[in-house]
């Protein structure tokens, strides 16, 4: 629902909220969680915080049909959706309830290649670990 937007954008930058550069991240330069590489069409670089916030909404909120859903099922999806993309959508609409949603994202999480599952893998736990504990 969209009046959950701003309580979902909040805590999303407790867990983006930063910039990085690091060399293994396929999304290469990133900035309060939008990065160069998946968004060609924006200077990351130079991204406000408020500028962020307006791509998040047109660009994963109402996409993913976040304001279709109830809460906490929204902001779930919306946090999981700006990590694993439109994966989440599939899993929330194929999961039984917030809890399956989680399992189907760990099961992500613990399936991707080698390399990244090495380096990521406690992180990305520790984002969902977040996020459940958040909601």
């Amino acid at each position: 629902m969209r009046e959950n937007f701003d309580k979902a954008f909040e805590l999303l930058m407790e867990l983006e909220g930063y910039e990085s550069n690091d060399k293994d991240d396929k999304g290469g330069f990133t900035r309060y969680g939008i990065s160069q590489k998946y968004n060609p069409d924006i200077n990351v670089p130079k991204l406000t915080r408020e500028k962020a916030k307006e791509i998040y909404l047109e660009r994963y909120w109402k996409k993913l049909g976040c304001d279709e859903r109830e809460y906490p099922c929204d902001v779930a999806l919306f946090i999981q959706g700006v990590n694993i993309g439109v994966l989440a959508k599939t899993f929330m609409d194929a999961s039984n309830g917030l809890l399956d949603f989680f399992m189907k994202c760990l099961w992500h999480y613990s399936s991707r290649e080698k390399s990244q599952r090495d380096k990521y893998l406690t992180g990305w736990n520790m984002r969902l670990i977040k996020l459940w504990r958040a909601l």
